[in-house]
């Protein structure tokens, strides 16, 4: 092989290396700005422990990515022990679909609905009580609540967001 052949091939080589491992360009402009952080999600949580807090409320609160997995939560004093199960489950859903939990409920019993929920090991919830997080048109997570009325958790959830900057 002569030189300037050994070249071209050692510079295809690299490029198709480099290539395969960066992320494709749509996955990449999602990202950064896109996530929501941790420090987000907990000054989230914090908003709705204040609101709760004025309101005389014990609730769980749970804020999700945009795929439905846990970022934070939090269980307040005196709430019951079942609401943190059913704050994540209401967020999940919020987050995957898209869509206030209150949406969801009307549906749940439809095909697409509990193939979701059997995927996600049944842990959506269906109830009124989450929000999803949208920056720049896309979802990044969610936040649900759960303890209170059910309109009572979504408006704790509606408060946090307001208070949180979303």
């Amino acid at each position: 092989m002569n030189p300037v052949t050994r070249i071209s091939w050692a510079v295809l080589t690299l490029l198709f290396v480099v290539g395969s491992i960066a992320a494709p360009a749509g996955l990449a402009a999602q990202d950064g700005p896109q996530r929501l952080t941790l420090s987000e999600a907990q000054a989230i949580i914090q908003a709705a422990q204040r609101d709760a807090d004025r309101r005389n409320l014990r609730l769980s609160i749970a804020v999700v990515d945009g795929r439905g997995d846990l970022i934070a939560a939090t269980r307040m004093p005196n709430a019951r022990p079942t609401t943190m199960d059913t704050a994540i489950g209401k967020a999940m859903g919020a987050a995957i679909f898209g869509r206030p939990s209150a949406d969801l409920a009307a549906n749940s019993g439809s095909p697409l609905y509990q193939n979701m929920n059997d995927a996600t090991g049944g842990r959506l919830r269906f109830f009124q009580g989450a929000l999803p997080i949208v920056r720049n048109g896309y979802t990044v997570g969610a936040v649900g609540a759960s303890g209170a009325s059910s309109q009572d958790d979504e408006d704790n959830v509606r408060a946090a967001l307001a208070a949180a900057g979303f």
